[in-house]
């Protein structure tokens, strides 16, 4: 009997206490309907203000927060609610509420959707908790109708970009397999092209390989044409979605931003850009001018006193460098990047490479600009400089090129000639003229007079040497030795050019003069066992006898 009571008064109690949240529930829904009665009366008497999306109102606020009017917060509410909206899922647990000092938030999680105050609940005649279902009972209709129909329409555009993306992707892989086979059918047009452009020489039977390097390069083409076609359709399907969205603007701004910080950089580049054009101009104006100015003096249009025309090119050209120092140091400080650390580093790297690796540059440099002014010779002149003997063919800042008589070209630095000693036959040839000198030895046996009569005769009989007036040829007894006399014939010439084959007829004159003579040269120094009856003079009639 007492189990029976037991449940009894259990049941009683149940029945009880469902009856009484009924009353709650019945209750809540009374004044939620008189809490939108007076918000209804008072739309009516322009004391609200509707929060409106699309033309459909979401709820109302009757109260400024801070300084903001009411139209201001208004407008707030609503950015509020379309960022809501933005959310693919909306789940009503996460609508609450909370109490910041003397207003009551409405939120979504962290984000808050509205507030209301002491006004609103005088407005409204209605408690705190009244008001704060009422909002979120407004917000939850709201976002129940809205947002299924948003979230359609995201995967319909998802789809529709899904779908482009393979429309995009069947029409190029269709459109470079059609160029594969235009390449594989037109191998006579790739081959002439490959030869026009001259990537490397091909030969007739190598056709085959010229399209093998064009289609190689067609796939990878293709290959980075899909590859961009899906980096820019991922990010944008992403992009729909809230919670994803994140994702795809992070994909997109790796391409993005540095394109557009590039424009950006360009187009805050343009002022300095016109500047360095102006500078340009004007510079190009002036060195043109500085040209003009030095070809009249090189040929001899323009005159200075004591300006040589040979001078023009040099002097042109470090006038010429100097400018463009100048000019660099108006426009480095407008190049791009020329504030930076790393401009500042690399140029700093630089410097100090040439200063270190140039010493022995700029020692030629200098030393060809001092020999240009001190004019030792010019291009053409006969020169020797230590051991090495020929004539000038080229010279500029750092080197000079020097062809010798066997036709060999020897490259001398500047520097090397300017420390060293150097002579110029042909500025002695034009000038004063060139001595050709050679030295015999004769026995004491010989008369003096006779051996210099041969040897003026040999002098004479040479071509090349000059015959007139106190130029005439000279011989000079060199020493008095032991065995021999030392004879130097000296002889004027004025073609340097020609002085190894002038010096090389002059001793073949010698030989035969005295030959004729019946004069024994004694040098070089030679022995021979000999009875002394025995002379080595030649016979002139066998000799003549052998040639005929």
């Amino acid at each position: 009997m007492s189990k029976v009571t037991s449940l009894f008064i259990a049941g009683f109690l149940c029945i009880a206490a469902y009856a009484r949240q009924t009353q709650k529930d019945s209750l809540s829904e009374l004044h939620y309907k008189q809490t939108v009665e007076i918000i209804d009366s008072l739309e009516k008497e322009h004391l609200v203000y509707p929060v409106i999306i699309a033309n459909d109102t979401v709820f109302n606020i009757y109260e400024k927060i801070n300084s903001n009017s009411m139209s201001e917060r208004a407008l707030v509410c609503q950015r509020r609610v379309e960022r809501l909206l933005e959310h693919d899922f909306f789940h009503k647990d996460s609508l609450k509420h909370s109490d910041s000092l003397d207003f009551i938030l409405i939120k979504y999680a962290d984000f808050t959707i509205t507030e209301f105050g002491n006004i609103t609940a005088d407005k409204l005649k209605s408690t705190n908790a009244q008001i704060t279902n009422a909002y979120k009972r407004k917000i939850i209709t709201y976002l129940k109708k809205q947002q299924p129909q948003l979230l359609r329409t995201k995967i319909y555009t998802a789809l529709i970009y899904i779908g482009l993306f393979l429309l995009l992707f069947v029409t190029i892989r269709f459109l470079f397999s059609f160029i594969n086979k235009l390449i594989v059918k037109n191998d006579k047009l790739i081959y002439r092209f490959s030869r026009l452009i001259k990537i490397y020489q091909l030969k007739e039977e190598d056709k085959e390989r010229a399209v093998n390097t064009v289609l190689k390069i067609s796939k990878w083409l293709h290959i980075i044409t899909i590859c961009a076609l899906i980096y820019f359709i991922l990010p944008a399907i992403l992009s729909i979605f809230h919670y994803t969205k994140a994702v795809g603007e992070k994909l997109f701004s790796y391409f993005l931003d540095p394109f557009i910080e590039f424009l950006y950089s360009i187009v805050s580049y343009l002022p300095s850009l016109i500047k360095i054009i102006i500078i340009l101009l004007i510079f190009r104006g002036f060195m043109k001018l500085i040209n003009f100015f030095f070809n009249e003096l090189k040929q001899g249009n323009i005159k200075l006193t004591g300006f040589y025309k040979e001078w023009a090119t040099p002097t042109g050209n470090i006038i010429k460098f100097l400018l463009y120092a100048f000019l660099l140091t108006i426009l480095f400080p407008l190049l791009p990047g020329a504030d930076s650390q790393t401009f500042k580093g690399v140029t700093v790297f630089l410097g100090l490479l040439i200063s270190l690796g140039s010493t022995s540059v700029i020692a030629n440099g200098l030393s060809g600009i001092i020999m240009t002014y001190m004019r030792p010779f010019k291009i053409g002149d006969r020169i020797e400089v230590d051991t090495i003997t020929g004539i000038v063919v080229q010279k500029n800042l750092l080197i000079t090129r020097v062809r010798t008589p066997k036709n060999v070209i020897v490259t001398i630095p500047n520097s090397k000639i300017l420390s060293g000693h150097s002579q110029n036959y042909t500025t002695a040839a034009e000038h004063s003229n060139l001595i050709i000198h050679s030295t015999i030895t004769i026995g004491y046996d010989v008369d003096w007079r006779t051996v210099h009569n041969l040897l003026l005769t040999a002098a004479k009989n040479t071509n090349g040497i000059i015959e007139q007036m106190g130029k005439e040829a000279f011989v000079l007894q060199k020493s008095l030795d032991d065995f021999y006399v030392a004879y130097e014939i000296n002889a004027y010439t004025s073609q340097a050019d020609k002085y190894p084959m002038i010096e090389s007829e002059l001793h073949k004159n010698i030989l035969d003069e005295f030959n004729k003579a019946g004069v024994e040269i004694m040098s070089p120094h030679y022995r021979a066992n000999r009875s002394g009856s025995a002379i080595t003079i030649p016979d002139q009639n066998q000799n003549n006898e052998e040639t005929d």
